[in-house]
């Protein structure tokens, strides 16, 4: 036998069957040897051999086109290498071929040459491919039936530790680095991504201050709120009901987010279209199988309430939308009374729920009946692994001046100084009324990011990316015109014995491991740290949005 820690001495099975079964169990990556092995087993208790067989046979059909369901680690990072070695000096054409015949698509880059450098570097294969491996293992244990309540509710407990230890390997990474600004500041830069939205606790209070401020604005302008709730079709769900989904095509959650993506789309661009403008925040979130729905608070003028609302029921039912169990799953819309709760605590518990299940610790999540603190981890890992955007702004003023005023200690002048007084006292809302409301277009908003394209002091040439891509760098804010430099260091990141004058050797290629992490904490050491005195303000304001949703 060849099914290391499986073993069919506790399974029903045929003996002549052994050689064959081993064969075929090793088209299947470990994690998911058990739960196929038991279903094999039950299989043939009830309905014999051939039947156990035909089973396994089903299953091993769902791995077609699944290329890297076993390779180990190593063999991934072997295969990096590999193919980095063989794209050096290709055409597109040819490079257009190699990402097939792995089943990966072109990157997406400023121009050729910088995608053909993408596949000349062994760290963009292996992130691609450990990638695609996540999604083909996820995809299979979705398929045979795995993820689920009662089971691995969102995702597989295999990929939730996975992603867990390469989380933990980038901390460990991080504390090990230090950045130099170019005053001789020294910050160590664990420290510095907990002060980032990178953070599920900050970025988890940024939304609600936004979502808070949203509804006191629209408060003000005598707006009203409506929360919906958009399921996809039945072909898009492993289970239905309590059993398996005989009308499920094998869609990945990828393919269903695709599908409310498109819909959304085609409601916004109704809504264009007549004129009526609305403006809130959407949550994606997985049923137990994976599968995404969405959750969507938005603000409107009262006389628009029956015509918005018709527009979304109209796209979330063309499709299927005489199947049996549309007219109850598929959507729902709920007028918020303000007399019995505030807008943003309706979707406040799925803001914590999503991510650190903050506030939410003794409460079980609907959905799979278990703890909402250790489902968080679970969708952060189902999110992560199938590239889904779980929160999004609709409408309103722009993030990132936000984030910019915010690190604005000192006074300035104006409206620019009115800005950053209303962000300095987390009011969005007034800060939404600066910008010219919620509904107009960013590009015609008084304060704008400020960028500009980094230069080499030495040779006076643009200074390009790791694949010779020139990337604009947040400098500061232009208010109707005038600049204010916000960002006024420049920061270097270099291991701490490098920094100590000891040897890098055998240190500086693993800031390679962790490029995520390194690109969200050198964006954020081009600004000052946050302001120590928010804190207690964001926390306040945490706990009163949960006593309210509660």
């Amino acid at each position: 036998m060849n099914l290391q820690a499986q073993d069919f001495s506790t399974t029903r099975h045929h003996p002549h069957d052994e050689y064959w079964l081993d064969q075929q169990f090793s088209k299947f990556p470990l994690s998911l040897h058990q739960p196929i092995q038991f279903n094999y087993g039950r299989t043939f208790e009830h309905s014999g051999r051939q039947a156990a067989n035909r089973y396994l046979l089903s299953v091993v059909e769902l791995t077609a086109g699944k290329r890297f369901l076993v390779q180990s680690d190593s063999a991934l990072r072997s295969k990096a290498y590999r193919m980095a070695r063989v794209s050096k000096g290709i055409s597109i054409a040819k490079a257009e071929a190699l990402l097939k015949s792995v089943g990966l698509p072109f990157p997406t880059a400023q121009d050729d040459a910088s995608a053909l450098a993408r596949l000349a570097c062994p760290l963009w294969w292996l992130r691609a491919l450990r990638k695609q491996q996540d999604r083909e293992q996820e995809q299979l244990a979705v398929q045979v039936g795995l993820v689920r309540k009662g089971r691995q509710p969102y995702v597989t407990t295999a990929l939730l530790e996975r992603m867990q230890a390469r989380h933990q390997a980038s901390l460990e990474i991080l504390a090990n680095y230090e950045a130099i600004s170019s005053e001789g500041d020294k910050v160590n830069l664990l420290e510095v991504l907990k002060k980032s939205v990178a953070n599920p606790k900050i970025r988890r209070q940024e939304l609600e201050i936004r979502m808070r401020g949203s509804e006191a604005y629209a408060t003000e302008q005598g707006h009203i709120a409506m929360f919906y709730t958009i399921t996809t079709p039945s072909k898009y769900h492993r289970y239905s009901g309590e059993g398996l989904n005989p009308k499920y095509e094998h869609a990945t959650p990828r393919q269903a987010q695709a599908y409310l993506v498109k819909i959304w789309s085609q409601i916004r661009a109704k809504l264009k279209r007549e004129g009526m403008n609305v403006y809130g925040f959407r949550v994606a979130e997985p049923h137990h199988d994976g599968t995404p729905h969405w959750h969507i608070l938005l603000f409107m003028q009262s006389e628009h309430q029956l015509a918005v609302t018709a527009a979304l029921k109209h796209y979330a039912f063309l499709e299927d939308g005489q199947e049996a169990g549309a007219a109850e799953h598929r959507f729902e819309a709920i007028a918020i009374d303000r007399s019995r709760g505030s807008a943003t605590s309706y979707i406040s518990k799925y803001i914590s729920k999503n991510i650190d299940g903050f506030g939410m610790e003794a409460e079980l999540d609907g959905e799979t009946g278990n703890s909402v603190e250790s489902g968080a981890a679970r969708v952060r890992a189902w999110a992560s692994a199938w590239g889904i955007r779980q929160f999004q702004q609709i409408g309103g003023a722009a993030v990132g001046v936000w984030r910019e005023l915010i690190r604005m200690e000192n006074a300035v002048e104006g409206l620019l100084e009115e800005a950053r007084l209303a962000v300095h006292s987390l009011k969005w809302g007034d800060y939404l009324k600066i910008q010219g409301g919620a509904t107009l277009n960013r590009q015609f908003q008084p304060i704008k990011v400020w960028s500009v394209e980094p230069v080499d002091m030495t040779t006076g040439a643009l200074k390009a990316s790791r694949y010779g891509e020139t990337v604009k760098r947040t400098k500061g804010l232009d208010c109707v015109g005038t600049i204010t430099i916000t960002r006024t260091k420049e920061w270097t990141i270099q291991p701490k014995a490098v920094a100590a004058g000891k040897s890098d050797e055998g240190t500086a290629t693993s800031v390679f491991r962790a490029p995520a992490v390194f690109a969200s904490a050198v964006d954020f050491l081009q600004a000052a740290s946050l302001p120590s005195s928010l804190g207690k303000s964001l926390n306040n304001c945490t706990q009163t949005l949960l006593r309210e949703a509660a």
